[in-house]
């Protein structure tokens, strides 16, 4: 009954807010809820389903984390490894001491192009590199050069998009690799997200959503080219599906090393924690594990409680679009669990 009546809640506000993309709430192999809403392309009339692949803003940094994972368990980094070791000379925009367990956790200090702790209006942000070139981590770093860091090293929490970019940067440079195809091939390919992807603006699948701002407008002028490590991965309900149960399967990572990646290390404000690219919070005193994204025309949320096996996720390609349909969800699971 009560699954019924978060079905019918989840309809009701879709409606009342004009919600546009996909709700989906399972318990293990078990579908408890799935619906979908909106257009994915409203100039051809293109409706959303529950095969859409939807960007997922900042959501993608987990894959980030997990993909700086597979290095450790590979031997390549440790969580200790610092940036002097990698690229053994100074750089200007960030301390030689930080550490990869430093950048995982949002607290290196490095400087960040993107910097949230300022008053950022996503619809309206820009950089002095066109959007159109900047299709991997290692494009970013012009933005960086002669830049001073925030602060010290373990200093605090700061929620950084240039940390990740970074990561990303170490990641091309340890493996050789464009970061997107490590990705793809260790992380994605693992996890069976065989939908997922990196996918450029100028060529999006057939089934991928377009974002749209407040306006009605598209966001392809207002992100880059192609997501890179701290956002713009593609990806749908059925992959973050599966990539829950294979993270929890250790079949990414180690066991040790899964452990160790969803264990609180840094606290960003009581109750939530981080581990190592992912929220950690309770619910109904039960560890919540969770990564959201928010952009210009992307909202998204994606949690799983392993103790119940369930796992909700609601993407929309609308601005801040998972907002209100959200509350709505998260009021309901308190009476699943």
């Amino acid at each position: 009954m009560v699954i019924n009546e978060l079905t019918q809640a989840v309809k009701e506000e879709a409606k009342r807010t004009r919600f546009s993309g996909v709700v989906a709430v399972f318990k293990g192999k078990e579908t408890l809820a799935q619906e979908s809403f909106g257009y994915a392309d409203i100039v051809n009339n293109r409706m959303n389903d529950l095969g859409t692949r939807f960007a997922i803003a900042s959501g993608t940094k987990f894959f980030t984390a997990l993909g700086i994972g597979t290095l450790i368990d590979a031997g390549k980094l440790s969580l200790d490894t610092t940036v002097h070791d990698i690229f053994q000379n100074d750089l200007t925009y960030v301390d030689s001491r930080a550490t990869i367990a430093q950048f995982l956790t949002h607290s290196s200090g490095i400087y960040d192009y993107y910097d949230e702790d300022l008053d950022i209006d996503s619809e309206n942000f820009s950089v002095d590199i066109p959007w159109s070139c900047l299709e991997t981590p290692s494009d970013y770093l012009p933005l960086f050069e002669s830049k001073k860091p925030k602060y010290p090293p373990g200093n605090r929490f700061s929620y950084s998009n240039g940390g990740f970019i970074f990561l990303g940067v170490i990641i091309e440079k340890i493996t050789g690799q464009l970061y997107r195809g490590y990705i793809q091939n260790h992380v994605f390919k693992p996890a069976d997200m065989n939908n997922s992807g990196y996918f450029a603006f100028n060529k999006l699948p057939n089934n991928a959503a377009y974002g749209y701002k407040a306006n009605g407008e598209t966001n392809i002028y207002n992100l880059p080219m192609r997501g890179g490590s701290d956002g713009g991965a593609y990806t749908t309900v059925s992959d973050l599906k599966n990539m829950w149960q294979a993270l929890f399967s250790n079949q990414i990572l180690s066991k040790k090393l899964t452990t160790d990646f969803l264990t609180p290390h840094i606290v960003i404000e009581s109750p939530v924690k981080y581990g190592y690219g992912v929220y950690i919070s309770e619910f109904k005193d039960m560890n919540m594990f969770y990564f959201v994204g928010g952009d210009a025309g992307v909202g998204f949320d994606c949690r799983y409680l392993p103790e119940k096996e369930l796992q909700t996720t609601i993407i929309s390609n609308k601005t801040d679009g998972e907002e209100k349909v959200r509350d709505v969800v998260y009021s309901f699971l308190a009476g699943i669990v």
